[in-house]
C-alpha cells in the first residue's frame, strides 16, 4: 500500500512538473520575436486549399482550411469569331466584346452606315459602321452592297432607343428600329475588308 502511495505521489509531482514545463514554453515562445506566419495557397479545380505554418519550438502539423467552391466565372478576352455564338448566347452578357468576323456575307443593307450580316435572316447581326468609317475619304470607298463578302472587326454594344438608333442612323425606318430593340446589341465596326467575289 505504502508502494501505491508512493508511486500515485510521484505521478502526481511528475503531471505537474510537466505542465510547468509545458507553460514555460509557451510563453518562452510568446515572449520570442513575432512572425508573421507563412501562408502558402493552392488554387484546385473546385477549392482553394490554405496552408498555415506557425513557428513554434517544436514543429507544428500544418491547419488546412477547405472552404466551399466558388463559382467561376469565364472572361473571354479572345474575339468572338462566329455569328452563331452571338445569336445563341444571352445577349446582354455580350456587351462590349470584340467581335473579328472573316468571310461573313451581307444579307441586307438598311442604311448609309448600317447592314446585316450572318448565313441567313435568323442568325444574322445588325452591323453599324463606326463613324471613322463613314468620314471623309473613307465614305466614298466603304459602300457596302448585299450579297458582299467582309471581314469586319469591332465591338459589340447595346442597341440604343427606337428614337436614337432613328437619329444615329440615317435610313432607319420606325419599323427597323423597334425591330432592333429585339436584338439587344448589335456590333459596332471599326475595321472592314471587302473580298474578292
Amino acid at each position: 500500500m505504502h508502494n501505491n502511495n508512493l508511486f500515485v505521489h510521484k505521478n502526481s509531482w511528475l503531471n505537474k512538473a510537466t505542465l510547468l514545463i509545458l507553460a514555460i514554453s509557451g510563453l518562452t515562445a510568446c515572449a520570442s520575436e513575432t512572425k508573421q506566419p507563412d501562408v502558402v495557397v493552392v488554387p484546385t479545380p473546385q477549392a482553394t486549399v490554405t496552408v498555415t505554418a506557425t513557428a513554434t519550438p517544436e514543429p507544428a502539423p500544418p491547419v488546412v482550411i477547405t472552404p466551399t467552391p466558388q463559382v467561376t466565372t469565364v472572361v473571354q478576352t479572345e474575339p468572338i469569331t462566329d455569328v452563331l455564338v452571338i445569336t445563341n448566347a444571352n445577349k446582354q452578357t455580350l456587351v462590349n466584346k470584340p467581335v473579328q468576323f472573316s468571310n461573313v456575307k451581307v444579307q441586307s443593307v438598311v442604311g448609309d452606315r448600317t447592314f446585316w450580316v450572318g448565313s441567313n435572316s435568323t442568325q444574322r447581326v445588325f452591323v453599324v459602321l463606326a463613324p471613322n468609317l463613314d468620314a471623309g475619304s473613307a465614305e466614298n470607298k466603304v459602300v457596302v452592297k448585299p450579297g458582299q463578302t467582309l471581314d469586319l472587326a469591332g465591338a459589340l454594344k447595346a442597341v440604343p432607343s427606337v428614337k436614337q438608333a432613328q437619329q444615329q442612323w440615317k435610313g432607319l425606318t420606325a419599323a427597323e428600329a423597334k425591330g432592333l430593340q429585339n436584338q439587344i446589341i448589335y456590333l459596332e465596326a471599326n475595321q472592314i475588308r471587302f473580298k474578292q467575289s
